[in-house]
């Protein structure tokens, strides 16, 4: 093999400035930019090298050009690699190595001009042969650091890539390099292994870069290209060098090789790369690279199915596509996995990771159509939907990001509350459904119970303690419904009802969900109103102080000729979605003022209480309506106390606010109803025109069970601050002895519950003076 200036260039070129660009990456900051002077050195070095192209096109040859100007120009790429590595403060070892491997290859091209001077001819081996072969592992230690510097953590998908990458490179390298040198190597055996070196360094060399190339991603991949390129070129040269061929293509392609490999290797070695080192591959790495790899390898085994090859050449092909093969059921296996994690994602509720909506309607479908199959025994499937109460009030009062912390605690307690075999799943916002397999209504209602109970103890998000409740509907497939949507929609309707009526939960009933039904229930509703069916019981307050009943509450009544004793809270809820709330409340008021009229008539100084709902408040027309029916009755504003709801109150506070005013301005008194079960602080009431308060029944039953400790506590700071306001504290549900001792030290004002009496028709409730005889020492003491 000839080790003339050629194959210096060529192998000059190709280590030097690949490696030294290589040193750069390593760094995790960002890569400095260098002398100014560097981009103008690159411009002339761009226009040497083509004018030596321009040159070997025209046939001209100078010998000094081809000896010391091709030697000049190595060493001048091989400063820029040395001096690229000068700016680096850390990472410095690869583009060292280059350098030294640069400078070795640039000594080995100079000995050589020496020795070729007056036109001797080099012996072979020679003195420069041994600079020129330590360029290789110089070179090879600075690319695997290289790599190591641009991808930290090697995935078996890096590897095979790049082994594909590396392996079919250097199968088309060993067609066309082996074979003519294994033809041209003769002489001792120093002299064989020195011409073998140069083949086999390329083919290392070229199959390590592309493989690197094949590895890295993004904007690291342009430097490994570039190498690859010069590596390429490189290795063409050293081909037609070893061919010795005499063509003018081949002669021009064998001068010109050289230069341009330098050229792009060294302007690799300055291209900027991300700051960041990172710990895998940023993007895919890409299969551009290893599909030419590996098409190159089976065309190399087509064609030496035809025509001799050579060994090494098949052997690296065969090698080739066993690792091509070996990537793509590696990708088969990373699809089929990437697609079931997409199936759970898309099943699954990112919040909570709970299931979602899809996982719940793909479960019912599927148990419906098993149903559905014949000779397929009957099995039922209890259904839930869930439905947070004053859960808006915690992401207000606390911010979102509480909120998504209770939801995410709360999953936790759906899910460890089930069995393995049942679903729970969150829907959306603070809506949940659990699927019960195998189980009736008695079990569903029995889990529903543990569910609320769960769902109602504290939450303790960042040292402040929330609490909520919900609302459950039940439904039973294929008792209630015979299809997915269809069992859904019973139990949304099952949870409307507990909702209003201020239940944990209720089943889903025909005769009052249906919507055939529920239409038949409005009209009937219409009717009842128009025609006076409707009733009104009253559940009397006492007041503390004095033992005797001050007020009492008109509650309404329906009772059903056809279904009975339907509950209150639900045929309002129908009037409301009816828009007859208007003339239920009309009704209403209608009816409690009158009694009270007689009751004033006949010497009971009573009040009535009358409940309103926020259309009712909300309406511009209802304190006309108000005043116009005490001037009916002939009674005045003092007659009647308003009460609303917390949440009435706070829906639309700028418009509650100036209603309220109105009804305050009118000599009403208005009420908070129920307060205590959402998150109204006495300070936001403290700007409503209101003068008394209802403590919310779930203060009274926790004080008559614990008597003692927070919820004595809490009553207590309630009642002392609603008086600081101004306002008068009622206490309803107390239902025995006890309670009521509790509420009279705590200095409440009225009563209200089972204690004093159930609620009654008018003719049949007793207004006895000094209901309370014994109460009054207790207050005074």
């Amino acid at each position: 093999m000839e080790p003339k200036s050629e194959t210096r260039g060529a192998m000059s070129g190709d280590g030097l400035p690949s490696r030294l660009r290589t040193a750069l990456p390593p760094r995790r900051r960002r890569i400095d930019r260098g002398p100014r002077a560097i981009w103008p050195l690159y411009a002339l070095l761009t226009v040497l090298a083509l004018g030596y192209v321009v040159i070997e096109l025209l046939g001209v040859h100078w010998a000094w050009l081809d000896g010391w100007g091709i030697d000049a120009f190595e060493l001048l790429a091989a400063g820029l690699c040395i001096a690229k590595a000068a700016t680096m403060r850390r990472g410095r070892i690869a583009p060292v190595l280059l350098g030294v491997g640069l400078v070795s290859w640039s000594i080995g091209d100079v000995v050589l001009t020496i020795q070729s001077l007056g036109g001797a001819t080099p012996s072979s081996p020679s003195l420069a042969d041994a600079f020129y072969v330590s360029f290789y592992p110089l070179t090879y230690c600075a690319l695997m650091i290289l790599l190591r510097t641009h991808v930290r953590r090697f995935s078996l998908a890096n590897w095979l890539d790049g082994g594909v990458a590396g392996l079919g490179a250097a199968a088309i390298c060993a067609t066309f390099a082996f074979k003519a040198v294994l033809h041209q190597t003769h002489g001792n055996a120093l002299g064989v292994a020195v011409n073998l070196a140069y083949p086999v360094g390329d083919v290392l060399l070229l199959g390590l870069v592309v493989g690197g190339a094949a590895m890295v991603s993004g904007r690291r991949k342009l430097p490994w290209l570039l190498l690859a390129a010069g590596y390429g070129l490189n290795t063409v040269g050293d081909i037609f060098n070893v061919l010795g061929t005499t063509s003018f293509v081949g002669a021009v392609f064998n001068a010109i090789a050289w230069p341009l490999s330098i050229l792009f290797v060294s302007v690799a070695v300055w291209i900027r790369t991300p700051d960041v080192r990172p710990t895998v591959s940023d993007d895919p790495p890409g299969f551009l690279l290893p599909a030419l790899a590996a098409a190159s390898a089976l065309l190399i085994l087509f064609v030496g199915s035809l025509h001799p090859v050579g060994r090494v050449s098949l052997g690296l092909g065969a090698a080739t596509l066993l690792v091509a093969g070996g990537r793509s059921a590696l990708s088969l296996l990373g699809l089929r996995s990437l697609t079931e994690q997409r199936r759970r994602e898309a099943m699954t509720d990112a919040l909570t990771g709970l299931g979602n909506r899809r996982a719940l309607f793909q479960l019912l479908e599927a148990f419906v159509a098993e149903q559905r199959e014949p000779d397929v025994p009957e099995r039922s499937l209890a259904f839930m939907f869930v439905d947070l109460d004053r859960f808006k009030e915690v992401n207000d009062s606390f911010g979102h990001p509480a909120g998504d912390e209770l939801l995410r605690q709360l999953g936790d307690r759906l899910r460890n509350s089930l069995r393995e075999t049942d679903l729970v799943v969150r829907l959306g916002g603070d809506e949940f459904a659990v699927a019960l397999l195998d189980a009736d209504a008695d079990y569903a209602v029995t889990v529903a119970g543990r569910l609320a109970a769960r769902i109602e103890e504290q939450f303790v998000i960042d040292a402040v303690r929330a609490q909520i409740g919900a609302s459950i509907g039940i439904a039973v497939l294929p008792d209630d419904a015979t299809g997915a949507a269809d069992l859904v929609r019973c139990a949304d309707l099952a949870m409307y009802r507990a909702k209003v009526a201020g239940k944990r939960f209720a089943i889903y009933q025909e005769e009052l969900d249906g919507a055939a039904n529920r239409m038949q229930l409005v009209e009937e509703l219409r009717e009842a109103i128009e025609q006076g069916q409707l009733v009104l019981y009253y559940q009397p307050q006492v007041n503390l102080v004095s033992g005797e009943i001050d007020s009492v509450e008109a509650l309404v009544r329906w009772i059903h000729p056809r279904l009975g004793f339907i509950p209150p809270l639900e045929f309002i809820a129908l009037a409301e979605d009816a828009g007859l709330m208007a003339t239920l409340t009309r009704f209403v008021l209608n009816q409690a003022l009158a009694q009270c009229a007689r009751w004033r008539a006949g010497g009971e100084r009573l009040t009535v209480a009358v409940n309103i709902s926020a259309s009712d408040l909300l309406n511009p027309d209802f304190p006309v309506l108000v005043q116009g029916l005490l001037a009916a009755h002939g009674l005045q504003a003092d007659a009647l106390v308003l009460e609303m709801t917390e949440t009435t109150a706070i829906a639309d506070f700028e418009r509650s606010q100036l209603a309220i005013q109105e009804l305050h301005d009118l000599g009403l008194i208005v009420s908070v109803d129920d307060f205590g079960a959402g998150f109204t602080s006495l300070a936001y009431l403290g700007s409503l025109a209101v003068k008394e308060l209802k403590l919310d029944r779930s203060f009274i039953t926790r004080l008559a069970e614990a008597g003692e400790g927070r919820d004595l506590a809490l009553v207590r700071a309630t009642v002392e601050l609603a008086h600081a306001l101004g306002l008068r504290v009622v206490a309803e549900g107390v239902e025995d002895n006890n309670c009521l001792g509790l509420l009279t030290g705590l200095r409440c004002d009225l009563v209200q519950g089972y204690v004093i009496s159930k609620p009654k028709p008018a003719d049949q409730l007793q207004l006895a003076p000094h209901v309370l005889p014994a109460v009054a020492p207790r207050r005074a003491a």
